[in-house]
């Protein structure tokens, strides 16, 4: 049920079809209890069958809304597997970030840092960053957008920090 209570499209279409079987069955029940021998009982046994018939024809009907909801139930699930698929790539990307800015923290804090060869890959860092915020934003996916773009302003501001502890920068 939904936030209202009211059944869903699939769940309606399900109780539509459930009681027109149901009247088709009481048809049917009339139909089969009255003994065809009077003109009268003949009369009523062809009325319950016109009215069967008729049921039958809704009863189509209703079970092509059950197929066209259930259809649609299945095309949303879809639609959802590939949202959380293309989150997953996104999130994947970041974890490949955590771990190059991992890296990139361990050179520096090793016993003799060398901070030789590490602007270019926090540069890296930051534009692979950029572009996973790019892309997130391109998707709607706000807050994945924003850490990357959190993760990128940090690494640029570490890598202007670096900059000034290179050998370049004290000549």
């Amino acid at each position: 049920m939904g936030r209202d209570d009211k059944p869903s499209e699939l769940a309606e279409a399900a109780l539509a079809l459930d009681r027109e079987l149901r009247k088709f069955e009481d048809l049917a029940e009339q139909a089969g209890r009255l003994k065809l021998s009077t003109e009268r009982n003949l009369e009523r046994a062809t009325e319950a069958l016109t009215r069967a018939a008729e049921s039958q024809d809704r009863i189509r009907g209703h079970v092509q809304d059950l197929v066209a909801a259930v259809a649609a139930t299945r095309q949303s699930a879809q639609q959802i597997a590939a949202r959380r698929k293309e989150f997953a790539d996104v999130l994947q990307r970041m974890a490949g970030l955590g771990q190059m800015a991992k890296e990139v923290q361990e050179a520096l804090r090793g016993a003799t840092p060398s901070v030789e060869g590490i602007e270019p890959r926090m540069q890296q860092i930051a534009e692979e960053a950029a572009a996973i915020a790019q892309t997130a934003q391109e998707k709607e996916m706000d807050e994945v957008a924003r850490q990357a773009e959190v993760l990128r302003q940090q690494i640029l501001a570490a890598k202007n920090k670096v900059a000034l502890l290179s050998p370049k920068a004290r000549a």
